[in-house]
């Protein structure tokens, strides 16, 4: 679980930084594997800067390179909505505390 969490930590943090976010949110939305050329013609972010935030999400767990085509990139969205389920569990358990 606390591995759980501080994915979910990582994923909540996504808003400080725009490109890293517009990045995942775009694997996540198109639901299938893409290389950085695909992305970052997409999205309209330069191939480097799409690159340097793809470097940064996989080093963070949010995204994973695919084995089965070189160079690509997914999300898994079981995750996403895992950790949005911790985080609201979380939030339930903190204001049943608090009342």
């Amino acid at each position: 679980m606390s591995d759980l969490r501080e994915w979910t930590e990582d994923l909540l943090n996504l808003r400080r930084a725009p490109s890293q976010l517009a990045v995942f949110f775009h694997l996540l939305r198109m639901g299938r594997a893409m290389s950085v050329k695909e992305i970052s013609d997409e999205i309209d972010l330069s191939p480097k800067a799409t690159e340097r935030a793809m470097a940064r999400l996989l080093q963070k767990g949010l995204i994973q390179r695919t084995p089965f085509r070189d160079g690509a990139y997914t999300c898994d969205s079981r995750q996403v909505l895992l950790g949005l389920l911790q985080l609201t569990t979380d939030l339930h358990e903190q204001l049943a505390k608090e009342s």
